[in-house]
């Protein structure tokens, strides 16, 4: 499991490295996207701060985890990804879609 956690631990570097932070805090300061436990734009480093401890949540394990437009993804596949939402729009459509709920 230690060689898991390491490869994880790589990737959470590369997409960190990848990311480009300057450009999501211009595009939060033009917007004036404020977090509500800052009250204020982040700052580039508490942008990576964050993106950093989302990606870490994930953990090795498939799922998704977001806040303040920052969503990071593990799939199954291994692929790990973070992302800044700035609009976003889906339909599920279940098994049960369309029946009668009592």
């Amino acid at each position: 499991m230690a060689v898991a956690k390491t490869r994880f631990d790589q990737q959470v570097e590369e997409v960190l490295s990848a990311f480009d932070f300057d450009r999501v805090h211009r595009v939060m300061e033009l917007l004036s996207w404020t977090w509500a436990n800052l009250d204020r734009v982040p700052s580039r480093p508490e942008l990576e701060a964050e993106a950093r401890r989302l990606l870490a949540e994930l953990d090795g394990r498939p799922g998704v985890h977001g806040s303040g437009g920052l969503r990071a993804s593990y799939k199954e596949d291994g692929t790990l990804s973070l992302k800044f939402i700035l609009c976003e729009s889906w339909s599920d459509l279940s098994e049960d879609a369309g029946q009668a709920t009592s």
